[in-house]
């Protein structure tokens, strides 16, 4: 039998063991809240890292139509977490310019040449700011766009020219020269730039890496687009297709091959075409995509491009040596990305791309290249031989376009689509 006091010490007992499981429980609850704390917090201050689309998903381009069933089952595998490159003591961001420029491009691997806008001048400056030097002193306003030779001593420059009265629209003007000269002037106050002027017909123009040609698209007088492979003084004209429709962004992207990229909208479907420049012959590479842009791998091997998928915009890598795709790792517009010029190990090939903080709308890159939205970008690394993904400058504010780097990759150059200004990073 139990007896009173017993079941008043057992009553007790099962008290206490309740009140020793409620306070067990109290305890749990409490140290879950403060590690779910601290984890909320951490990842409230981590930068974006993967790509991800609005509704949360990460993967493929559901509007991609036929391609979009050959995406690698392996590429969200072969993504990697991101770090952030702490080694910032031999980082070294350099504004170059004070004014803003229409193209840079480098000349060696410490030097940088680059053409202001306002005036037409041309400069010469040392990577980390030193010996700013004018080397041409012929005023040509209203420059927007300047390419380079690929030695660097030859010029493609384009302006615009006031509209007659009854014109709504101004007039394209498009010439080259040779710069060569200029490296021997004596004369501080620069020389005199002397071009050759092309066609104002010309609608789109593109520089060959390893040739003293060019490439350009010509409206013809029966409503038809030419393109025309030529030499830098657009001597050895050679036309090398006709078609009815030129609403193409041209690059010269390997020694053959010309990439050609319909005019990019969010609301059009878009193709990438690699065109030969010497036989004319024209492959599609990547079609159905809205949005898209693309920048091709020095090798003409790989693409980086974005776009518009169901959920928002997406960034991918196509190789186009075996057919499959894989997630670029961070989500940006590929305008914003350029491949590292060496390709041999311990590093391998890097792509370099300014990502932009928050969300890209699904109607880009329409609104951004229209002005209507600004981005503040950090700039990021891919090691695409370990997959690494890397922070290597936050952001300043800069909405940057134009990346490129020198030869060894030991530095990059990059201009801020906001005011032009022309900026430098030591990498290493």
């Amino acid at each position: 039998m139990v007896t009173q006091a017993g079941q008043v010490e057992l009553g007790s007992l099962f008290n206490q063991n309740f009140m020793n499981k409620t306070a067990k429980i109290i305890i749990g609850a409490i140290i879950v809240v403060i590690l779910s704390a601290g984890f909320f917090a951490f990842m409230i201050g981590r930068k974006p890292v993967a790509i991800v689309d609005q509704a949360g998903n990460s993967g493929g381009f559901p509007d991609m139509g036929s391609i979009s069933s050959r995406i690698s089952s392996s590429s969200s595998s072969e993504r990697s977490f991101s770090s952030r490159d702490e080694d910032t003591s031999k980082k070294i961001l350099t504004q170059l310019t004070d004014n803003a420029i229409s193209g840079a491009t480098y000349y060696g691997t410490t030097t940088v040449l680059y053409m202001e806008r306002s005036t037409g001048n041309i400069y010469k400056i040392n990577l980390d700011g030193t010996e700013k030097t004018r080397l041409s002193n012929t005023t040509i306003p209203k420059i927007f766009e300047t390419l380079w030779s690929y030695k660097s001593d030859k010029i493609m420059a384009r302006y615009f020219e006031d509209a007659d009265q009854d014109d709504i629209k101004l007039k394209i003007k498009t010439f080259t020269a040779s710069i060569s000269q200029m490296f021997k002037a004596t004369s501080t106050s620069g020389v005199e730039l002397k071009g050759v002027a092309l066609s104002p017909t010309i609608t789109e123009i593109a520089v060959s890496p390893s040739e003293d040609k060019i490439f350009y698209l010509n409206e013809t007088e029966s409503g038809l687009t030419e393109g025309v492979v030529a030499d830098f003084n657009n001597k050895n004209q050679k036309k090398i297709f006709e078609l009815p429709f030129g609403e193409f962004n041209a690059t010269w992207s390997t020694k053959d091959s010309i990439a050609l990229l319909t005019k990019p909208s969010f609301d059009t479907e878009g193709f990438l075409y690699f065109l030969n420049s010497k036989t004319g012959a024209l492959i599609k590479v990547l079609g159905n995509v809205k949005g898209l842009t693309t920048i091709v791998s020095p090798e003409g091997d790989k693409i980086v491009f974005s776009g518009v998928g169901r959920e928002g915009m997406e960034s991918k890598i196509y190789n186009a040596k075996n057919n499959t795709f894989s997630d670029l790792g961070f989500l940006t517009l590929a305008d914003k990305c350029a491949w590292g010029k060496k390709n041999k190990l311990p590093t391998g090939r890097m792509i370099y791309c300014a990502v932009p903080l928050g969300a890209i709308g699904s109607r880009q890159p329409d609104d951004w290249y229209k002005g209507k939205e600004s981005f503040s970008d950090e700039l990021w690394s891919k090691n695409l031989s370990t997959g690494e993904n890397k922070i290597i400058l936050d952001s300043f504010g800069a909405d940057i376009i134009s990346v490129s780097t020198n030869t060894d990759d030991g530095y990059l150059i990059f201009i801020n689509k906001n005011d032009g200004i022309l900026w430098s990073l030591k990498l290493h």
